[in-house]
């Protein structure tokens, strides 16, 4: 029994010797069919995904005070050779223009990588929010009679001013600028040290 086992012993020590020289000398056939194969993930989706998970970038919001000064003929006769008489009503008021990327407008094909460098590109600034809060508007002055309807397109006609200051002071491009930079930073927490990002 015990000649049995030294001779088992043997012959695998045989076989393996064998298979080891057979390996050396590369007459074994390749095997690598047998292997298990890495799994291959789509880093641009995971990639794509993590951005829209973020939404909205907000990079800059501008905050401003304007007031308008309104009038209109008061609803009453006239007679000739007289100045018609006026209402009159300034109202002042603050607001928040806030400017950013809408980041869910990124698609699969705005995000490609060159050997080890991500290429991004970044959907165009927009302004995605005017606030101006009942609570901000302020009536300096009024004389006459003012509808509600006519206090609510008065209110309208201020937030659109407000939103044409800050156009007018380039929120965008300064959006822009600041987007870039909060998504380098982003990126680069995620692992991508090499960003090339652009803008439409």
């Amino acid at each position: 029994m015990r000649k049995k086992f030294i001779g088992c012993i043997w012959i695998l020590i045989g076989f393996f010797l064998l298979l080891f020289i057979l390996r050396q000398i590369n007459w074994l056939p390749n095997l690598s069919f047998l292997k298990s194969k890495p799994v291959l993930i789509d880093e641009t989706s995971i990639l794509v995904k993590e951005i829209k998970n973020v939404s909205q970038l907000i990079a800059i919001k501008a905050y401003d005070e304007t007031s308008l000064d309104s009038s209109k003929e008061k609803d009453l006769p006239s007679f000739p050779g007289l100045r018609p008489d006026r209402d009159r009503i300034v109202i002042i008021a603050k607001g928040v223009v806030t400017a950013g990327m809408d980041l869910k407008k990124i698609k699969q094909e705005d995000v490609k990588f060159q050997h080890d460098t991500l290429v991004l590109k970044l959907p165009q600034a927009s302004i995605l929010e005017v606030v101006v809060n009942p609570s901000d508007f302020e009536t300096f002055d009024e004389k006459g009679h003012w509808s509600d309807a006519d206090i609510t397109n008065i209110k309208v006609r201020i937030r659109n001013k407000i939103l044409q200051r800050a156009l007018s002071n380039q929120i965008l491009d300064k959006a822009t600028i600041r987007s870039k930079l909060v998504m380098e930073n982003f990126l680069s927490v995620l692992g991508y040290h090499k960003v090339i990002l652009i803008s439409s």
